[in-house]
């Protein structure tokens, strides 16, 4: 969560969904970094994400780290631009199966997690697109 992820968290507090884009290799990538993972270009420019995905996998956790609420729905979100994230699923975990539409949406964070200078920013979770 340095200066080089600075794009993305501006982007989601102003509730829209950006992408690193590799200008080399045409690849999208998560998480924001100065350098593309595939071809380690330094050519990085930002694009707008419809933030739609398809669940590539899930779990609940019955127990969490204290703070964080239970149970706590997790998925790999595969995004329609090709990067896949994890994030908190806001949904039953019996209803989730693989391949469910789901959208990220910018959300407040919940609980005593020190995010340092992100602290007043949002973060996302997914919820399925109905």
């Amino acid at each position: 969560m340095d200066a080089a992820s600075d794009p993305f968290w501006d982007a989601l507090e102003d509730g829209r969904f950006s992408l690193p884009s590799c200008r080399d290799c045409g690849e999208p990538f998560f998480p924001p970094a100065p350098v593309c993972p595939r071809c380690h270009a330094r050519d990085v420019e930002w694009i707008e994400s419809d933030a739609e995905g398809t669940l590539y996998a899930v779990t609940r956790q019955h127990r969490t780290a204290p703070g964080i609420p239970s149970p706590l729905v997790l998925g790999v979100v595969e995004l329609d631009e090709g990067p896949r994230l994890l994030a908190r699923v806001q949904a039953e975990y019996g209803d989730l199966e693989i391949g469910t539409r789901l959208r990220l949406e910018p959300c407040e964070y919940e609980g005593p997690v020190d995010r340092g200078r992100l602290s007043d920013r949002p973060f996302f979770e997914a919820r399925p697109v109905e």
